[in-house]
């Protein structure tokens, strides 16, 4: 599984790290402009938040192209470095898996505008309740999966509970923001309080696109992206040369050295 919590990891990080860096710090600004500015540059600022979701919904399917027509060679490499042969239901069940966590980072994030509501508003409370509730879920459906089906669809059964993770996680999510004040904040077209010139040429999808989105915070957005693909890359520096040059063996102990061995300093610490 060390490959696909990486596939996960990169596409979670590249859709929604910057909209996180981003969106918080300019939240911690103060304006002198009236209401009404005040509220078209939140709304501004909500209409950002909400580009992480389509964002995260191309980097998803990217991701799923790229395992799907990069697996079957990976996996035949590695075959023959180890000496043995894979069968039929083993790489299916490897594109399964790479399927369904695909699929759980797009729903994981359609959650991303209300997880940077609550990160600007300092709710770490509610977000901690709903990862804590998706990850006993996640455990409970992966020992389900892993003793109800076969042997052969044992990475899959990883998929299966990483796609209830983010169905968990999504649902708390929205339920909470259906339930405080002011309800969930949808993205709405942001309209300017001066009179439109006729003799404008920039009219129409740019200048709407224009009112509607700020283009200081796209722009940190952009920056912090670009700038967190690096600290990643050192971060995930180990699952990505595990991933390139060990076999499955070699991959499964340092899966099991990295979630078990770290355990006792976890909970002690």
């Amino acid at each position: 599984s060390v490959p696909l919590e990486l596939l996960l990891g990169t596409a979670l990080f590249v859709s929604r790290e910057g909209f996180r860096l981003a969106l918080t710090k300019e939240s911690g600004k103060k304006s002198d402009a009236d209401a009404k500015d005040g509220r078209r540059m939140e709304q501004r600022m909500i209409n950002v938040s909400w580009l992480s979701v389509p964002l995260g919904a191309i980097i998803s399917m990217i991701a799923m192209y790229m395992h799907l027509s990069t697996c079957n060679h990976n996996i035949a490499i590695k075959s023959e470095r180890e000496g043995e042969t894979k069968s039929e239901y083993e790489l299916l069940d490897y594109k399964m898996a790479g399927v369904l966590y695909c699929f759980a980072s797009f729903v994981e994030s359609l959650s991303e505008p209300l997880v940077i509501r609550c990160l600007q508003q300092m709710d770490v409370t509610t977000k901690a309740k709903a990862e804590g509730v998706a990850l006993v879920m996640k455990s409970v459906s992966c020992f389900g999966c892993l003793y109800i089906l076969s042997s052969n669809w044992a990475v899959s059964a990883f998929g299966i509970s990483q796609l209830v993770y983010s169905l968990t996680f999504t649902t708390i999510m929205y339920r909470h923001g259906r339930s405080i004040e002011g309800g969930i904040q949808w993205p709405k077209r942001v309209t300017e309080s001066t009179t439109i010139n006729p003799y404008k040429s920039n009219s129409g999808i740019r200048q709407s696109f224009t009112q509607s989105f700020d283009y200081q915070q796209l722009h940190l957005v952009l920056v912090f992206t670009l700038q967190g693909l690096f600290k990643h890359a050192l971060t995930e520096a180990d699952k990505i040369v595990l991933s390139a040059l060990a076999g499955s063996y070699d991959q499964g102990i340092y899966a099991i050295a990295s979630s078990y061995g770290g355990l006792a300093a976890r909970l002690l610490l």
